[in-house]
């Protein structure tokens, strides 16, 4: 199985291109430019990848992506782009939450991975898996949501193997979780799919602030 694979959650967006699954890897990766430049790079990005790669669309069997939370912009132009590729070309979409793939870059032999992004306003989006020897399953135990810093994760501290952050997200973990238990999921309906953002963007928030209307 040939997947592309986008993380364009975190402040560092990366592609990856190769098999799924808890041994699989990507077999051929790129970094990206700063999520700002996505929206007129990312075609161009994806096709380098995949000649890199020795690939076509056509040699793909599907697409994943991290779905938040994060970047509004990021993930709303990975999302387009993911949606957009498996219309045209008749491809299921895999969706993990990004932290998720942040916390299988350090529990890759198992233990409990807390992981906490900057969610800026002065908050911080936390996560908390589990997973089994050697990543071959993984329990989400406290789903991302948003936390005050310094504030005590709702997990026993003395389970926590390592701690995670956006540095350690990537497009090659998003692939490492397609057919894990517990880890990417298909997603029924790619065209009705919408990230997690987790907040609104600064632009939403300032105008429900003000209760302006939309």
């Amino acid at each position: 199985m040939i997947l592309l694979a986008l993380e364009t959650a975190t402040d560092v967006p990366t592609l990856a291109l190769g098999g799924g699954g808890g041994g699989g890897g990507g077999a051929a990766s790129r970094v990206l430019a700063h999520r700002r430049e996505l929206s007129r790079t990312i075609d161009a990005e994806v096709a380098a990848l995949l000649a890199v790669g020795g690939r076509r669309i056509a040699d793909l069997d599907g697409v994943v992506i991290a779905d938040g939370p994060g970047s509004f912009t990021g993930l709303r132009i990975g999302a387009a782009f993911a949606k957009g590729l498996c219309r045209a070309a008749g491809l299921p979409l895999y969706v993990a939450p990004s932290m998720l793939g942040a916390a299988r870059a350090r529990g890759q032999r198992g233990g409990t991975i807390l992981v906490e992004y900057d969610a800026l306003r002065g908050d911080v989006y936390r996560a908390a898996y589990r997973f089994a020897p050697d990543a071959t399953a993984v329990d989400t135990l406290l789903a991302p949501g948003l936390a005050r810093p310094g504030e005590p994760p709702a997990v026993e501290p003395s389970s926590i193997l390592a701690r995670a952050g956006p540095a350690d997200a990537g497009a090659e973990q998003l692939l490492r979780l397609v057919g894990v238990p517990g880890g990417a999921h298909a997603v029924a309906d790619p065209a009705t799919f919408e990230p997690a953002y987790g907040r609104p963007a600064e632009a939403e928030a300032r105008r429900l602030a003000r209760r302006e209307p939309a």
